[in-house]
């Protein structure tokens, strides 16, 4: 652990609530607290260790690699604290919620089980402290039926927010739209912290699924603006290059500004970089048409000659053979310095080549316009360009696109 993740003592995170919610850096302890951190800890109160812990997460949610190093740290202190605190100190509401935020912030429920061992239940409404615990253990059903009646906004902010989050992920499979508005719920209720962060992720995806693409621009937007320096933010991005190739009003070339939109608010490396990841996972997917356009939009924010930038000519290149350029694609592919590419783009490069040469000549044993007998497994439906359509038998050329498509899976892994 480094220097400034050890530094980050419970002392020192109490004494962060001095600090502004817009994510500051952590007061430094005092020397007192910093000789004795123990003493510390085992001296504050359950609710001051998880506003600690909050604080701590507003800094993950902000970028802070040493605020997410010294999360686990921090949460084996609470653990600790908690386990020895005597029965009454959970007969205070505030100490009560407090234990149920922890739980839902990636407490451990064996701690929480220890409390209620104790025999005196918590000074808190029974389904949220057994909704919770059902969650965290895996018992949908169950917390389904605790936490389906909770009103979140009759709660104060800092639990009604971690319990919409798990409203939400309860009900996402029966009613998309439900969850979405506890979504929203989330976010307002704890507006710059990790839980409007992890709000917003997950409503992004669900915009998209439902194809409703003005709230998915207007979030993702948001998330880009607010959250670009998440530790999560990388994470985030990936599964968005994912999302974009399965949303149906992304894969509309015509929508295709309204990708743009949202990545126009990315840093140019960051746009670059997801363009690139958008125009592999579209060509892994079969997304032609995507795949060139994102290709394209790759290429233009790239210099000539570097590796970005025969990554972007070499997506293109195969999107056009695939789809409605054969020759144009063709004649790229042929000109793309391969030793400017990574080793798993060489091998793409090459097998792609080979292939593409073998889709206009003619099986061994046939004549022109003699069909060959069908592939034993047809391969997906892929488009043949006009062009060739007349030169070409279509068993064979399906059976060819068939192993580029496999060949780009195989290379996606």
């Amino acid at each position: 652990m480094t220097s400034a993740v050890s530094r980050l003592t419970v002392a020192a995170l109490v004494g962060a609530m001095l600090v502004v919610r817009a994510g500051l850096a952590v007061a430094e302890p005092s020397a007192a607290a910093t000789e004795h951190p123990d003493a510390a800890a085992a001296d504050a109160s359950p609710v001051a260790l998880v506003r600690s812990l909050q604080i701590l997460q507003e800094q993950i949610a902000n970028g802070s690699v040493a605020a997410h190093s010294a999360q686990s740290a921090l949460l084996a202190r609470i653990e600790a604290r908690f386990t020895q605190a005597p029965p009454e100190t959970w007969q205070d509401p505030h100490n009560a919620r407090a234990a149920v935020i922890y739980l839902l912030s990636g407490g451990k429920p064996a701690t929480i089980r220890a409390l209620l061992a104790h025999g005196k239940p918590l000074a808190i409404e029974p389904n949220l402290i057994k909704g919770a615990l059902a969650y965290v253990e895996g018992r949908e059903d169950e917390a389904m039926e605790a936490l389906r009646t909770v009103d979140v906004r009759r709660l104060p902010p800092s639990l009604g927010g971690p319990v919409a989050l798990v409203q939400s992920a309860l009900v996402v499979r029966q009613d998309v739209s439900n969850a979405m508005a506890l979504l929203d719920e989330a976010r307002l209720l704890m507006p710059g912290t990790l839980v409007e962060e992890a709000a917003l992720r997950r409503e992004i995806f669900l915009a998209g699924q439902i194809d409703n693409a003005d709230k998915f621009e207007k979030l993702a937007v948001q998330y880009v603006r607010r959250f670009r320096h998440s530790i999560y933010a990388g994470n985030f991005r990936e599964h968005l290059a994912v999302a974009l190739t399965r949303f149906s009003f992304a894969q509309n070339t015509g929508m295709f500004s309204r990708v743009q939109g949202v990545l126009g608010q990315l840093d140019p490396a960051s746009r670059r970089t997801l363009y690139l990841m958008v125009a592999r996972t579209a060509l892994l997917r079969g997304k032609t048409d995507m795949a060139r356009l994102a290709a394209e939009q790759a290429a233009s924010a790239s210099r000539a000659g570097t590796v970005d930038g025969e990554r972007a000519r070499l997506y293109r290149a195969i999107s056009l053979v695939l789809g409605d350029g054969y020759e144009d694609g063709l004649r790229d592919l042929s000109s793309i310095d391969k030793a400017r590419l990574p080793a798993r783009d060489v091998e793409l490069l090459d097998t792609t080549r080979r292939l593409a040469g073998q889709m206009r000549k003619w099986p061994e044993g046939t004549e022109p316009g003699q069909r060959t007998a069908p592939p034993a497994e047809v391969p997906p439906p892929s488009r043949i360009d006009s062009a060739s359509a007349g030169t070409v038998t279509i068993d064979r050329a399906q059976r060819l696109l068939g192993d580029v498509n496999k060949m780009l899976k195989e290379a996606g892994r």
